[in-house]
């Protein structure tokens, strides 16, 4: 074989194996997939997901359906993905989980209710695009990334949707008292409200002095997805969502948000403001930072 020959050859064949390089799960985490999940999430139809409302057990088919269609199964000992709580009033947590190999556990959590219409008004309807659809969408991204990790990992990752944040962490607190899996057996929980609006490419970390183990996994997962994050500015955001009644029971929790901005708690809070960018590659983060969680303790 001639030199040009065995040359051109050899050319073909690196072009070829490029080409069919098998995409990464995190790659599955798209802005498109976001954009879809949020916009259905903050669409007037929902009417703002009030916790107790036809909306947001609504919004919790729409969760458990994308978890199933991804092969995630109930927690261990339940028979569905929906777990009421004490009052009938209110809709479901919703929780599925990928199974690891041994008896620990990583949680990543978000909640999907938002507030009541208004009772008047030209716009009444409070969509709750950033708080909380942003997290909801993450989480239904994630539960389809983890069905195409083939690689076995360690610790089960449950993903919750958590019912009635707005009213008190309702559904966090019940889950929290009630738990269907051993607290003590939670490597870690990564807490996601609101993670799709202000500074471009800029995501707030709060409790990870308290999280060591959970920091370092960030910091080896953000080598890939290179975000802006700015730690630990407002320790008090840690007992304002539903990573609190868990940090209440010794669980090593962290929580991803941005800071308030005009349209938070307000009917402006449209899917249109939302950066989609931010919001996904706060996703892909927070998928990687699980993944590594998940496998075996050094």
């Amino acid at each position: 074989m001639n030199l040009l020959k065995y040359t051109v050859i050899s050319f073909l064949i690196c072009c070829t194996a490029c080409s069919s390089k098998i995409p990464s799960p995190v790659d599955s985490i798209t802005e498109q997939n976001i954009i879809r999940d949020v916009t259905w999430l903050a669409s007037d139809a929902l009417q703002g997901r009030h916790y107790r409302s036809i909306e947001a057990r609504k919004a919790a088919n729409y969760i458990a359906t994308a978890w199933k269609e991804a092969g995630l199964t109930p927690l261990p000992s339940q028979n569905s993905m929906y777990l009421p709580t004490d009052d009938l009033r209110d809709s479901p947590n919703v929780a599925a989980i990928y199974k690891g190999t041994g008896d620990t556990f990583v949680c990543i959590t978000a909640h999907y209710d938002h507030l009541k219409p208004k009772r008047n008004g030209d716009d009444r309807i409070y969509n709750g695009a950033d708080d909380n659809a942003s997290g909801v969408a993450a989480l239904i991204s994630i539960g389809n990334a983890l069905s195409k990790v083939t690689s076995k990992i360690e610790s089960s990752i449950v993903l919750i949707a958590f019912t009635g944040e707005e009213a008190g962490f309702v559904g966090s607190q019940h889950f929290a008292n009630n738990a269907p899996i051993a607290l003590n057996k939670i490597r870690g929980l990564l807490n996601l409200d609101m993670i799709s609006r202000g500074e471009p490419n800029t995501i707030f970390l709060e409790g990870a002095p308290d999280a060591p183990r959970i920091n370092m996994a960030i910091v080896r997962a953000n080598a890939q997805i290179d975000l802006h994050i700015i730690r630990n500015a407002h320790p008090d955001w840690l007992y304002r969502s539903d990573q609190a009644p868990f940090i209440e029971k010794n669980v090593p929790a962290v929580f991803f948000s941005v800071e308030d901005h005009e349209d938070y708690h307000r009917v402006s809070d449209h899917a249109d403001k939302i950066l989609p960018e931010l919001a996904t590659k706060t996703t892909q983060l927070v998928f990687l930072t699980a993944i590594d969680l998940a496998r075996p303790v050094p």
